[in-house]
């Protein structure tokens, strides 16, 4: 295996894996963890060494009280593992976001149908989340201690109700992004980096999925309830995130990519300033929504579109 490939997909991992620390209402370790393990259970490699790391993996992944939601917070890891593979084995083309979008879609789909069957399934997890954000909250306001003013406060508290109320669009991001560290070490274990991933630059997904954000977008401004403005809610935070991610690699690609220090510094700069980061990811959102029907990659280099 080439060393510089190597050190990419290890750097991919580490992005991922960031992501998902940052984003994850579960357990980050968990959701990557599982996934992880039976991604070297189902396709390898298997060898007396990843047999180890599966039995590790597992063993870390399956302590604590079972109390909770902690069953939920493993079987959502494995449902989704699950549905990636399958679909992998299905389409064995399609690109690594093509195939965990459609395999976050039919988990999400499953776990729907759960609630629905079970609603104190959803009580439950809706009120532990609601919990974790009001200590996550208690906690950071203890920390500043007689430096949190009013309004240092009073945001922190609409930070947390945002978190509660948009938690499944979290999990929707976050696990994507512990599906792509998964894969990633899977395949740097396996000595197929730079395989699974095309560059950033040429990521998009279907169009059609535009749709999804538009009826979100009616759903929270149509007066029609709690329950549709939530899950619009949700819709739109999600694909927003998804354009986000589209509209930076529309600006690499324009640009012709950066380095991984100057993306870093950047990164960083963005996450201790929020003025810059809002400011930045709501241009990246519009750029992502106008190459839905723009294709301004196609325009500028006279291609066709990328996958």
């Amino acid at each position: 295996m080439d060393a510089s490939r190597a050190r990419g997909e290890l750097a991919r991992a580490l992005g991922f894996g960031l992501v998902t620390l940052a984003l994850a209402v579960t357990q980050p370790f968990v959701l990557i963890a599982l996934p992880l393990a039976l991604l070297l259970v189902g396709i390898g490699p298997r060898n007396p060494w990843t047999a180890a790391l599966v039995g590790v993996l597992l063993a870390l992944s399956f302590l604590g009280d079972r109390s909770g939601v902690w069953w939920f917070e493993r079987g959502w890891p494995l449902l989704l593992a699950g549905m990636y593979l399958w679909m992998a084995a299905w389409r064995p083309g399609w690109s690594f976001s093509t195939r965990a979008l459609a395999a976050l879609g039919l988990a999400a789909a499953a776990t729907v149908a759960i609630c629905a069957v079970n609603p104190a399934v959803w009580l439950e997890l809706d009120a532990t989340m609601g919990m974790r954000a009001a200590q996550a909250t208690e906690a950071a306001t203890k920390l500043l201690g007689e430096r949190a003013d009013e309004r240092i406060g009073s945001l922190m508290q609409k930070v947390a109700g945002l978190q509660v109320a948009v938690f499944p669009a979290l999990l929707g991001v976050s696990s994507l992004s512990a599906l792509g560290a998964a894969v990633s070490v899977r395949s740097w274990l396996a000595g197929e980096a730079g395989r699974a991933f095309g560059q950033l630059r040429r990521f998009r997904f279907n169009d059609h999925l535009i749709w999804f954000w538009l009826v979100g977008l009616v759903l929270v401004l149509a007066p029609a309830g709690e329950l549709a403005r939530r899950v619009g809610g949700n819709a739109v935070f999600f694909m927003g995130a998804l354009y986000a991610v589209r509209g930076l690699a529309v600006v690499l690609s324009l640009i012709g990519g950066i380095s991984i220090f100057a993306g870093v510094i950047g990164g960083l700069v963005a996450l201790l300033v929020s003025p810059i980061l809002a400011a930045g990811l709501g241009v990246m959102l519009v750029i992502g929504l106008g190459d839905t029907w723009l294709n301004l990659r196609s325009r500028a280099s006279g291609e066709g579109k990328a996958d």
